[in-house]
């Protein structure tokens, strides 16, 4: 064998090995560090959060409107990891759906919440066709339904009441409100101030996820002043057609003294927390 022949099968040998090697610890990175994870993407004019439980259950609320969100999770789970334990489509509005129609393609989905709205697009079709072709079915989930996982992580679901009926599919979005331990975050879809108070809930919360973009109705004052949330996520585009966020949204979580992010600004926003105390990152 030559010299030139042999070097080159060590530099192939030593790559595959550094390529093992870099696959290994990016699944290792990737593990359960025993914090609840919750990010809300950077999906443009549009929602789409992941969270990781501490004890590794991935979740998937909303898809956006474009397939960001195919790149987001693949630097989210390892490369042979192509399962989500939950999926929710908190209502079937492009914004929110078109990205979770390529994931229902790739990805095993282990539950899926839906709402009870439904939508006569071409978009919408197509998601119900790919779930047929996918075997999956959506379960509609009201007020009072709740999923606890191994770790006590609880999601509990606020909005809709089952005796709701609209034909504003902002207001048949779901709400789900995520609590483990000393933590509570408020998951709100496009459920405006419509239709809130959704519940009784009325007790403060760590974290708000802004509902309809930050929109001038996205909020009652009273509603948003008793929940007094520690950090709001605004999820929106940059230079969006509909002028959001408004500015009294704005206006009133500051005057709450809420640490206010929003996407477009920050990019994908990232709240960690062990259950009493918490913090936040921004990926641009």
């Amino acid at each position: 064998m030559s010299e030139y022949i042999k070097r080159n099968r060590h530099r192939v040998i030593i790559m595959g090995l550094l390529l093992i090697s870099i696959a290994v610890w990016s699944a290792v990175f990737r593990m359960p560090d025993g914090s609840l994870h919750i990010k809300v993407f950077d999906v443009g004019q549009g929602d789409s959060i992941f969270i990781r439980t501490p004890a590794g259950y991935k979740i998937l609320i909303d898809g956006g409107s474009n397939d960001k969100v195919l790149d987001y999770l693949g630097k989210q789970l390892p490369f042979f990891d192509k399962t989500l334990d939950l999926v929710v489509l908190t209502h079937p509005q492009s914004d929110h759906l078109a990205g979770l129609i390529e994931v229902a393609k790739r990805y095993e989905i282990k539950r899926l919440w839906v709402s009870y709205s439904e939508n006569d697009t071409a978009q919408y079709s197509e998601w119900e066709n790919v779930l047929g072709t996918q075997g999956l079915e959506g379960r509609v989930v009201w007020s009072g339904d709740q999923l606890i996982f191994s770790d006590n992580v609880v999601l509990q679901v606020q909005w809709p009441r089952e005796e709701s009926a609209s034909d504003d599919l902002n207001t048949t979005s779901i709400v789900i409100l995520i609590d483990y331990k000393d933590f509570e975050g408020l998951l709100t879809g496009d459920a405006d101030n419509q239709v809130q108070p959704y519940t009784e809930l009325t007790s403060e919360v760590e974290f708000l996820k802004v509902p309809h973009h930050g929109a001038k109705t996205a909020l009652d004052k009273a509603f948003t002043s008793k929940l007094s949330p520690e950090i709001s996520v605004i999820s929106v585009g940059s230079r969006n057609r509909y002028g959001h966020p408004a500015q009294n949204t704005i206006d009133l979580l500051k005057s709450l003294g809420s640490e206010l992010h929003r996407t477009d600004e920050d990019g994908t926003v990232e709240i960690v927390t062990d259950g009493s105390s918490w913090y936040t990152k921004i990926e641009r």
